[in-house]
């Protein structure tokens, strides 16, 4: 696929669609592997993360059945020359079983891009920027990793 602008934001558009269906669910989850290079690079600008994660490691966030996750882009600024995508997130939690609608947050994301041998679009390395919660907000880490916790079993 020829990095394009277009070409681009059509990509992106699938991916971030794609995300919204598949995460939470761990038997979707792995249908958003074809988006990432295997030597994914994963950088979270968060406390008490592990930082660089990798492909398995980012994969393993979006797994927490129960708690819906809407991620939708409100910016993106394509740098065709770097082939890197800057998105700014809008983040939506909602808990299936009580209906609880979190407050939403913003992020930003960096995206590097390479080319596949099939000239697939690939992510190499997200470098993700969250915006700071409040105190009397919920801890939206804690609460992915007790539903993650109870769908596998760990």
């Amino acid at each position: 696929m020829e990095f394009t602008h277009d070409n681009v934001r059509k990509w992106f558009t699938s991916y971030f669609a794609e995300f919204n269906l598949c995460n939470g669910d761990p038997k979707k989850v792995p249908n958003m592997e074809k988006y990432f290079s295997e030597d994914l690079q994963f950088i979270s600008y968060m406390l008490n993360v592990k930082r660089p994660d990798d492909r398995e490691g980012l994969l393993n966030t979006m797994v927490h059945p129960g708690l819906l996750e809407e991620l939708k882009p409100e910016d993106m600024i394509i740098d065709e020359k770097n082939k890197a995508v800057a998105v700014v997130l809008r983040v939506q939690f909602k808990e299936e079983l009580t209906g609880t609608v979190f407050p939403a947050k913003h992020n930003c994301a960096v995206y590097n891009l390479i080319e596949d041998g099939n000239s697939e679009l690939k992510i190499k390395r997200i470098s993700y920027f969250t915006e700071h919660r409040s105190p009397e907000e919920p801890d939206m880490k804690n609460l992915m990793k007790k539903y993650r916790e109870q769908a596998l079993g760990t």
